[in-house]
């Protein structure tokens, strides 16, 4: 059965600029509450219904909601980043769809992350509320991705779900990785599972 998460090979992957561009509309300031999701050992924020969305080939997708893996569950080229994000969403059939963004040390500030990982909850912990977080600043500028079908990542793996898994990283504050390192200093990200027969798409979509 084809699983998630997998090693992308960008020189094996199949360009294809006639694929639906990622229309992104979160929206710039949105109350969330952080917690700790016991069940899959991370740490997640909740959407409220209808706050925010993708659209792709004009089939609106609501975002459900983000949460984090460290180190990264994706690799690129044999790359493992320090944390991933995934934007989990559903389609109007109850279809998954998850964006995937790997994340960097570097950042000056100011994204979402940041203001997310200011405050890790750990297990047992009560949730964190973030007023106004910048949803908007989420993702980078360029939207060009990765594609294939694959499943969740934690357990019960269901299939199928669509990913989108972004090739430009996303810089964020090196203390705020480290905050959320502390938590899971022995990581939580999934192992990687065999392409096999799937073939990965690339969707060029700079900024």
């Amino acid at each position: 059965m084809p699983q998630s998460p997998i090693n992308i090979h960008s020189i094996h992957a199949v360009t294809s600029p006639g694929l639906p561009a990622l229309q992104v509309h979160y929206p710039p300031a949105l109350d969330l509450a952080l917690r700790y999701e016991s069940k899959d050992r991370t740490v997640l924020a909740a959407i409220p219904p209808g706050a925010a969305w993708i659209t792709l080939g004009g089939t609106r997708y609501d975002l459900v909601n983000f949460h984090f893996h460290t180190f990264s569950e994706h690799r690129l080229d044999g790359r493992q980043f320090p944390l991933e994000q995934h934007f989990v969403h559903t389609g109007p059939r109850g279809e998954a769809l998850v964006i995937g963004l790997f994340l960097t040390p570097g950042g000056k500030g100011g994204a979402l992350q940041d203001q997310v990982l200011a405050t890790v909850p750990a297990q047992g912990d009560p949730e964190v509320l973030i007023p106004g977080a910048a949803l908007a600043s989420a993702l980078p500028d360029d939207l060009s991705t990765f594609r294939y079908e694959g499943s969740l990542t934690t357990p019960p793996y269901s299939e199928p779900v669509s990913w989108l898994v972004l090739k430009q990283h996303h810089a964020i504050q090196a203390a705020s990785l480290y905050r959320l390192q502390l938590r899971f200093p022995d990581g939580d990200s999934r192992m990687l599972q065999p392409l096999g027969n799937r073939t990965v798409t690339y969707r060029p979509q700079p900024s």
